[in-house]
């Protein structure tokens, strides 16, 4: 008798007879016993069956090519340093995390204080009012499908305001309340006009509205500027007078994730929202800044972050692509000053990006990487999703676990986290935004 294996798509492997045995069973409608030859028609239906996609692995001609021109940075594997993560579910005096209470109760805040001190910086806790002013409104974009309106944000402190806009599109026609997108666009402002004119690929409005959401937009710069020098003119000098920041201070991704809080406040005074199922988004330094919008807001339903690289959801240990040291001298408005003490010592610091994401568990946290953005570390931000997992579990709720990547452009989930690395380069499409809106259906709608 002739037997050939056959793999599954489980990845275990079956005789070939079995499986004519079993194509036999579905064309006569029952068993077949006995079988003790592979026919050729059995033969080529073994070759057609789907062999399992393989994990995504950098293009070894991509990594030579960075490698070569930025000989400084690492993009190989092979000279990933080794290293161990701190446990997000092992407190600092050394007490394990058995309970969810423990959880909630001690060890959140003490990540969420390490992050504060080292990496993005301590909010002010200045009593301020806000108010939103509508400065136009479209109540028939699309053809009827949705109304959309252009919004400022103004914050008081005393005598002072502080001011900027966004836009907002809610659907007509919905049964009920809607879930709803914040967008961090670190690109540009896109005002209501252009938004109705053009379906922009990094913020597509009209897109997200005819998957059933309300979707909202303002730029990172008008809420505190993506400047080195820019301090004089954002939030963080508005409610510190001017003053020079202290060490610890909020920087700029912080601001920014503020500000996607205050689109929030105003997403909560609309009828036809619900503002308990609000995901938050945004896109490399915008990616960064989502996760931690949503670590300093558990309003925040759902956070998405794509191609964030360092400072988001990748490993810092990793030193692979962009590093601390790196994007520390470059942008050194982005992070509090500690976190710059780290450049070339990631082993020290006492977290990781990993527990950004663990905390905003039992949540949902969708990670996106590309094949050709290697500066971000696809296999990073991968394993910093997976390493969050136990928290996710200890709180009730699934999360992926599996240590190998899935297979480029085949999104993978499992309970309230998803991930998927598609073709291309560094930026956020169609693809993107469709992949992650079929994760937010399964869990806010």
């Amino acid at each position: 008798m002739k037997i050939i294996p056959t793999v599954t798509a489980n990845g275990s492997w079956i005789p070939t007879a079995m499986l004519a045995c079993l194509l036999q069973t579905i064309a006569c409608g029952g068993p077949c016993y006995g079988q003790t030859e592979v026919s050729d028609a059995a033969e080529s239906v073994r070759l057609s069956v789907e062999v399992v996609p393989k994990p995504w692995e950098a293009q070894v001609d991509l990594v030579k090519k960075n490698s070569q021109r930025r000989p400084q940075f690492n993009y190989e594997e092979s000279k990933v340093p080794s290293y161990k993560l701190p446990d997000p579910l092992l407190s600092i005096d050394g007490t394990k995390i058995a309970t969810a209470d423990d959880w909630r109760r001690s060890r959140r805040e003490e990540l969420m204080a390490m992050f504060r001190n080292e990496v993005y910086g301590k909010r002010p806790h200045a009593e301020y009012s806000l108010n939103f002013e509508q400065v136009a409104e479209r109540k028939d974009v699309w053809d009827g499908l949705a109304t959309g309106r252009s919004m400022v944000a103004v914050v008081s402190l005393g005598d002072q305001q502080y001011k900027f806009p966004f836009v907002l599109f809610v659907p007509n026609e919905a049964k009920g309340q809607v879930p709803a997108i914040i967008h961090i666009n670190n690109r540009y402002f896109i005002p209501l006009e252009k938004a109705v004119a053009e379906n922009d690929p990094f913020w597509p409005a009209k897109t997200l509205v005819q998957r059933g959401y309300a979707t909202a937009s303002f730029h990172t710069s008008d809420v505190d500027p993506d400047k080195k020098d820019g301090y004089a003119k954002g939030v963080r000098a508005f409610f510190a007078g001017g003053e020079t920041p202290a060490p610890t201070a909020w920087r700029s991704l912080s601001a920014w994730g503020w500000g996607a809080s205050r689109v929030l406040d105003h997403l909560e005074t609309v009828a036809a929202i619900d503002a308990q199922k609000v995901s938050v988004v945004g896109h490399s330094r915008g990616g960064k800044t989502s996760l931690w919008a949503a670590c300093e807001d558990p309003r925040f339903a759902v956070a998405y972050s794509n191609n964030s690289g360092c400072g988001g959801a990748a490993l810092s240990r990793r030193a692979y692509g962009e590093t601390v040291d790196r994007i520390t001298s470059s942008f050194p408005h982005w992070f509090c000053e500690p976190f710059s003490k780290y450049a070339s010592r990631e082993a020290e610091l006492p977290v990781d990006q990993h527990e950004v994401i663990a905390l905003i568990a039992p949540r949902a946290v969708y990670v996106a990487s590309a094949d050709e953005d290697l500066w971000a570390d696809p296999k990073g931000e991968y394993a910093s999703l997976v390493s969050a997992a136990p928290v996710f579990q200890l709180l009730g709720t699934q999360a992926i676990t599996q240590a190998t990547m899935p297979a480029l452009n085949k999104p993978r989930v499992l309970g309230n986290t998803g991930y998927h690395i598609r073709s291309g380069g560094h930026g956020l499409g169609e693809v993107d935004w469709n992949w992650f809106l079929d994760f937010t259906d399964q869990v806010v709608k």
